[in-house]
């Protein structure tokens, strides 16, 4: 009898977590629902954004994505982006997170505090300060105008901005692993005459693996959905040399009035987006095992 009691009273327990979670899922859920259904809606129709009357096209919204070339260009535009954020993110953060490892006492704190600064910052923030930055201290040292004004090195100068406002978390996250890291493992590997980069690439990578599925998936995405840094930068100028997908939707919603056509395209981005994170996890998560 004694030990129904006590079964009956952890019911009720467990039934007393989802009712006071039970406020906030559904107010998420309606938040997040009711939008969605209705770009799932607008997406299938002519809409310019301003008129309360549209009409449905089917599924012409889709088709016309694959012979846009506004979107394609933008759609290049974010995968050389993001594929080149994430290469230079990761080693130079992994490099900062083993250099800081090493430094003993304060000044490891003090230079992973000032890493972590600039992420405490607004896309906006970070990319009105660069572009300061780029203007005038730039042009004042090398006499050279602002990249952001060139075709060819408007990305690469953004992937700088982004790179100083992020790179703060992933420092963090690689600095946690190496510490979990156990010094047994690594005073084994010494003793039996590995060097230096044989006990990082043996020992050290495969027992951080996880972090790097953290890491690369989390950053890749964040890169493809970029926005704000591109949006104060340059505004997907010059020449459309920096719009990306995210940039492209809100000229479609905003400047075109093409608002059903913009729907589509992010509808289209959010399942790319879903797929490569999903992929991302699953392979990186296959090689945690395999190490």
């Amino acid at each position: 009898m004694k030990e129904m009691k006590m079964y009956i009273r952890r019911k009720k327990n467990d039934y007393a977590k989802y009712i006071f979670v039970l406020p906030s899922l559904t107010a998420f859920l309606v938040a997040l629902g009711i939008p969605f259904c209705f770009g799932i809606n607008i997406a299938f129709t002519d809409w310019d954004g301003l008129n309360k009357s549209y009409n449905y096209n089917g599924i012409a919204n889709f088709l016309r994505m694959f012979r846009d070339q506004r979107l394609g260009l933008a759609f290049r535009n974010t995968v050389f982006y993001a594929v080149m954020g994430v290469t230079a993110n990761n080693v130079l953060t992994l490099g900062l997170a083993v250099l800081f490892n090493r430094l003993e006492g304060r000044w490891g704190d003090i230079c992973r505090l000032v890493v972590f600064i600039p992420s405490c910052l607004s896309s906006v923030l970070s990319a009105f300060v660069w572009k300061f930055i780029y203007h005038f201290v730039w042009k004042m040292l090398t006499g050279l105008n602002s990249p952001l004004g060139s075709t060819t090195w408007v990305l690469p100068a953004i992937m700088v901005i982004g790179l100083w406002n992020t790179s703060g978390i992933n420092v963090l996250i690689y600095t946690a692993a190496l510490r979990n890291v156990p010094r047994e493992y690594i005073e084994a590997a010494a003793i039996d005459g590995a060097g230096p980069w044989k006990v990082f690439y043996k020992i050290i990578i495969p027992m951080i693996s996880s972090s790097f599925t953290v890491c690369i998936t989390l950053t890749f995405t964040g890169l493809l959905k970029e926005f704000g840094t591109v949006m104060s930068a340059t505004g997907g100028g010059p020449a459309m040399a920096s719009s990306t997908i995210c940039m492209y939707i809100y000229d479609c919603l905003f400047a075109y009035n093409r608002a059903g056509y913009g729907q589509a395209v992010a509808l289209t981005f959010m399942a790319m987006l879903v797929l490569i994170g999903t992929l991302l996890t699953g392979f990186f998560r296959k090689r945690e095992v395999e190490l």
